[in-house]
């Protein structure tokens, strides 16, 4: 569609269609949210942050939203301004057509389920209350009251953007009516160890320098990174490559998608909205084969790649021409989220990964993909792209600091069950794999001066 629709019934048909195929009811299409920010979380970054990060991604799926605040709350980045203003105006952006407010907290009324940030609401319906919290790499989930947090880092909010996709994954569950043994967790999730712990392990970076980056695929997953990113104050510089425009279809899981970027390219639009932040972002305005076509392999020099795309097979393409430390996550139709990381000759590899009897249309924008009437179309959750692009943003900040790699180079999260088992492992190259012979090819000649190097021994 080159034009904006101009109904909400063409808007929804659009917007809500790649979640849908992610789900069996439609009832999340009817019920109306309420998210109650309390005075002790009101002037915190946490709490603003979940606030922040809550209504973005209610407002890409939700169509009736209040949001409760005390009276006047100023936003660090609004300088005297409120932060309802802000809060109203980004989800406004996402959703033209929606029924969104901001009240004061005393005088909000009965919704169908409400998310809570610090404190219990005046007027919550006994049993359709979520509560989130947060402090530093932690993210809390209950339903009776909010969890306590140890003090931590103020400059990490990390957690608190987990706690929001955590939040808003428990009332999606709700509006859809699913069994209440399907619904998520209790407990604190560590976002440094991938591991439900209330244990603070990892502290924060003296630096936030994450070098120079390349992103290869800006859509739903690559646009995550980019707000988790900005929310996180990594620095450095970044190479945006997609060619890929923007459209209705990709509103309902990006968090920076909206009328605003419409039919504007992925790559302009992530680093516009970059540009406020301490990344120098550059948009590259083209497909992995002509980036490479025009560069050469030699002046492809980056610290780290993201791979977060695979049209044309890129994957494969990219590990032929021996890249240094990557890092990426993937959604699917199937609620799952994967988190991936590869060291090069340590790790195993893209073409271990991503094998080639996988085609190509299946893993597409980084997800997993439908194909109905000859129109291949990519489907995920509403929350699941912010939950990726916090775990990629997470192990950046962990390069950031000793002993990396943390974790192992594999971790997958079902979101459609408790999310109470965490799968990861340590993935190995397969025999005969091109990755065992790069690891003394990326010493040697192509990538011997990157930021990460003497981390992996090099």
């Amino acid at each position: 569609m080159s034009t904006f629709p101009s109904t909400p019934e063409e808007f929804y048909a659009l917007r809500d269609d790649r979640t849908n195929r992610c789900v069996t009811s439609s009832d999340y299409q009817r019920i109306g949210c309420a998210v109650y920010l309390a005075s002790n979380q009101a002037a915190t970054a946490d709490g603003q942050t979940m606030l922040l990060v809550a209504a973005n991604l209610l407002s890409r799926w939700c169509r009736r939203v209040t949001i409760a605040l005390p009276s006047t709350v100023a936003h660090p980045e609004l300088g005297s301004g409120d932060l309802g203003r802000l809060v109203l105006a980004q989800m406004q952006d996402a959703d033209p057509f929606g029924e969104f407010q901001v009240v004061d907290i005393e005088s909000a009324a009965l919704s169908d389920v409400a998310l809570c940030i610090g404190g219990r609401p005046p007027r919550a319906a006994s049993g359709t209350t979520v509560f989130i919290s947060a402090s530093g790499w932690l993210a809390g989930l209950s339903y009776q009251q909010p969890l306590a947090m140890p003090m931590s880092h103020p400059a990490n909010r990390l957690g608190a953007v987990a706690a929001a996709c955590l939040g808003v994954g428990q009332i999606f569950k709700m509006a859809l009516g699913m069994h209440a043994e399907l619904g998520l967790r209790e407990g604190t999730f560590d976002l440094s160890r991938l591991e439900w712990s209330n244990e603070l392990s990892l502290g924060w970076p003296t630096s936030t320098d994450v070098g120079k980056v390349l992103m290869v695929g800006a859509g739903s997953v690559g646009s995550a990174v980019a707000y988790c990113a900005r929310v996180a104050g990594l620095r450095g510089s970044i190479d945006i490559l997609d060619r890929d425009t923007i459209k209705v279809e990709n509103f309902n899981r990006s968090p920076i998608f909206g009328h605003t970027t419409f039919g504007l390219t992925k790559a302009s639009a992530v680093a516009r909205f970059l540009g406020e932040s301490k990344l120098w972002a550059t948009p590259i305005e083209e497909w992995w084969k002509e980036f490479t076509e025009r560069k050469g392999r030699l002046s492809i020099d980056y610290d780290v790649w993201l791979p977060l795309a695979n049209e044309f097979n890129v994957r494969h393409a990219m590990q032929q021409w021996v890249p240094p430390l990557m890092i990426h996550a993937s959604t699917g139709v199937n609620w799952g989220v994967n988190h991936g990381r590869h060291v090069p000759g340590r790790d195993d590899c893209l073409v271990d990964r991503f094998p080639a009897e996988v085609s190509a249309d299946q893993l597409a924008c980084s997800t997993a993909q439908v194909s109905i009437a000859n129109v291949s179309v990519d489907a995920a959750l509403p929350f699941a792209s912010v939950f990726a692009g916090i775990l990629i943003t997470a192990d950046l900040v962990r390069a950031l600091l000793p002993d990396y790699p943390q974790v192992p180079n594999f971790a997958l999260f079902d979101w459609y069950g408790p999310l109470d088992v965490i799968l990861k492992s340590n993935r190995q190259p397969r025999p005969g794999c091109v990755c065992l012979d790069q690891g003394q090819a990326f010493h040697d000649r192509f990538n011997a001066a990157t930021k990460y190097r003497s981390s992996f021994g090099f």
